[in-house]
C-alpha cells in the first residue's frame, strides 16, 4: 500500500506508513474557483478534499437546489512536508494560498476531515444541511479571524450560518456569535 519506515524513538523498531505521516492543511482559492483549484491540484498529484453542500436557494419566487462549497474559497490537501514539494501549489490556477501561520502551513485536524466525509452522503459525496458537525457542549477551536487558534464550547446554532459558542475571556465565560464556517472540532490527539 505504502511505504514503510521506521522510527528510532524506541528500541525495537515500529513500522509507520507514510500514508499515515501525511497531514491535512488547508487551501485558500480565488473567488467562486474552488472546483477549479481542486482539479488542478490533483492533476498535479495533490489528494485534495473539497467538501460540497446541497442548498435550497430562493431566487425570483423559485427554489432551485444548488451545489456549492461547504467552505467558501477553501478546500483541503493531505501532504507530508517533509518530502512533498509544495511551491507549485502557490502558482495553481484557482489557488491563492497555503492557508499559513507565521509562515507555517496550518494543519487541520484528522477527525474534522474525517468527520466531514462520513457525513457525506456516500453515492453523491454531497454534505446535507441537516447532518450537524457539532453537538452542544462539545469543544471547538476557532479557524479564523482574531480568535484564531482559541478553543470554546459549541453551544447552538444561530440561523443558517452562524453559531454561539461559550469563550472564557479575562476568566469569565462570554457567548460569542461566530460565522460557522470558522469552526472546527477540537483534535483531542
Amino acid at each position: 500500500c505504502g511505504t514503510v519506515r521506521f522510527t528510532t524513538q524506541s528500541t525495537t523498531p515500529r513500522p509507520v506508513m507514510v500514508s499515515d505521516m501525511k497531514q491535512w492543511y488547508a487551501i485558500y482559492t480565488k473567488s467562486r474557483q474552488e472546483e477549479t483549484a481542486a482539479e488542478n491540484l490533483r492533476r498535479q498529484a495533490f489528494e485534495v478534499y473539497l467538501p460540497n453542500i446541497k442548498q435550497a436557494r430562493g431566487h425570483g419566487g423559485q427554489r432551485r437546489e444548488k451545489i456549492e462549497p461547504l467552505f467558501p474559497r477553501y478546500l483541503f490537501i493531505r501532504l507530508h512536508l517533509g518530502e512533498d514539494n509544495i511551491s507549485p501549489i502557490r502558482s495553481t490556477h484557482g489557488v491563492t494560498k497555503l492557508v499559513s501561520f507565521s509562515g507555517q502551513p496550518v494543519k487541520v485536524p484528522d477527525p474534522f476531515i474525517d468527520a466531514l466525509i462520513e457525513l457525506a452522503d456516500p453515492d453523491t459525496g454531497l454534505l446535507h444541511p441537516k447532518n450537524d458537525l457539532f453537538e452542544a457542549g462539545s469543544s471547538v477551536t476557532i479557524l479564523d479571524g482574531p480568535l484564531q487558534g482559541l478553543e470554546a464550547i459549541f453551544m447552538e446554532h444561530h440561523g443558517e450560518h452562524r453559531s454561539i459558542i461559550l469563550m472564557d475571556i479575562l476568566g469569565k465565560s462570554q457567548q460569542l456569535r461566530i460565522d460557522r464556517d470558522h469552526l472546527a472540532p477540537t483534535d483531542r490527539d
